[in-house]
C-alpha cells in the first residue's frame, strides 16, 4: 500500500485487509509512506494489526516510485497493490491468489473497484459517477488500457521480467497502465476479477479533479513518447498531431471554457447533472491539455509532474 497523507482511509484500509478470508499468515502487508506529513508511519508502526505488518518510507518520489520499494520488501511469490483509499472485502486477496497456480507464469490480475456510497454527496461526485460503467472487459485477456493500479496483482516473476514501474512518472496517472502496457507485450496476460472487489473511498471536488489532469497530461506526453509516438496510442490519450489543433481550439483558446464557467453555477443551483456532467467533463479536459501542451513545448521525456497527489 503506498500512501501519501491518506492516514484516515489507511486505517480504515487496514482493518479491511485484515479482515480477509484467507488465513492471516497466507500474505503480509507492507505500507510505503511516500513522504507524508500526517503521522502515516507512525501510526501504521503501532497499528494492532492480525497479519504481519511492515512500514517503510521515502522521501516523496511519487506513486510508481512507491510501489517498487514495497515491491522489493515482499517475501511473497505474488505482489498485491491496493491503494490506501480501497476498503478490500473479505474475498479480494483469496480471489487474486486463484489465479497464481503457478508462480513461473506471466500472470496478473486486475481486481474490480466501485465508489463508495459515501463520498456521492457533492454535485462534483453525483454527476462524475452518473453514467454507468460500460468498460468492456475480457475476463481472461483484459486490455493493457484498462488496468488501474489501485487493485491489481502480478506474479513476482512478471514483475522482475519486464522491471517493474517506471519511476519516471512522478505525479498522478498512467504508470499503471504502462507498466500493463509492457507486461502485455512480454507476452503475459492479465485477467479481470471482479470478486477481487474493493470500496473506492476517494471523494473529490471539481478543483481537485481539475488539478490532478495536469500532470496526467504530462504523463500521457512522456508515455506516447516513451513507446516510439505510435498512431494508435497517440489517438488513444488523444494527442495525436492530428488532432492538437482542434483540442487547442477547444480546450486552450478560453472560448468554451468561459461558457462552461458560465453554465456551471446555474447547472448546480438547479441539480442539471446531465449539463454538469458535461461542464465538468470539459473542464477536466482543459486541465488535461495544459499539461499536454506544456510537456510538448518541452520537447523532451516530461514525465515529472506534481509529487504531492495523494494516493
Amino acid at each position: 500500500m503506498p500512501c501519501w497523507n491518506t492516514r484516515a482511509t489507511l486505517e480504515r484500509a487496514l482493518d479491511a485487509i485484515g479482515a480477509q478470508d484467507v488465513p492471516p499468515e497466507a500474505f503480509e502487508v507492507i505500507v510505503v509512506d511516500d513522504g507524508s506529513t500526517d503521522g502515516t508511519y507512525e501510526m501504521v508502526r503501532a497499528w494492532p494489526s492480525p497479519v504481519p505488518l511492515r512500514v517503510v518510507r521515502q522521501p516523496n518520489r511519487g506513486l510508481a516510485a512507491a510501489r517498487n520499494l514495497g515491491a522489493s520488501q515482499a517475501q511473497g511469490e505474488v505482489l498485491l497493490f491496493l491503494d490506501p483509499d480501497v476498503f478490500a472485502r473479505p474475498a479480494l486477496v483469496g480471489a487474486h491468489l486463484r489465479h497464481y497456480t503457478d508462480a513461473a507464469d506471466l500472470v496478473a490480475v486486475q481486481g474490480r473497484t466501485v465508489p463508495d456510497p459515501d463520498t456521492l454527496v457533492t454535485p462534483y461526485m453525483r454527476t462524475s459517477n452518473l453514467m454507468p460503467d460500460l468498460t468492456i472487459r475480457r475476463r481472461d485477456n483484459l486490455s493493457p488500457l484498462n488496468v488501474i493500479g489501485r487493485n491489481f496483482s502480478v506474479s513476482r516473476a512478471a514483475y522482475r521480467a519486464i522491471g517493474g514501474f517506471d519511476e519516471a512518472f512522478t505525479g498522478y496517472g498512467l504508470e499503471d497502465v504502462e507498466f500493463a502496457l509492457r507486461f502485455h507485450r512480454a507476452g503475459g496476460r492479465i485477467r479481470y476479477e471482479p470478486e477481487a472487489l474493493g470500496i473506492h473511498h476517494h471523494p473529490l471536488s471539481m478543483e481537485a479533479a481539475v488539478k490532478r489532469q495536469f500532470p496526467n497530461g504530462r504523463a500521457a506526453v512522456y508515455f506516447w513518447w516513451k513507446h516510439g509516438r505510435s498512431v494508435w496510442l497517440g489517438l488513444h490519450f488523444e494527442i495525436h498531431p492530428l488532432l492538437l489543433p482542434l483540442k487547442w481550439l477547444i480546450f486552450r483558446t478560453g472560448v468554451v471554457t468561459r461558457l462552461m464557467l458560465a453554465i456551471r453555477p446555474w447547472a448546480e443551483r438547479h441539480h442539471h447533472y446531465l449539463i454538469l456532467n458535461e461542464c465538468y467533463n470539459h473542464l477536466r479536459w482543459q486541465g488535461y491539455y495544459q499539461g499536454v501542451f506544456e510537456a510538448l513545448r518541452e520537447e523532451r521525456l516530461p514525465a515529472r509532474g506534481v509529487h504531492n497527489t495523494p494516493i
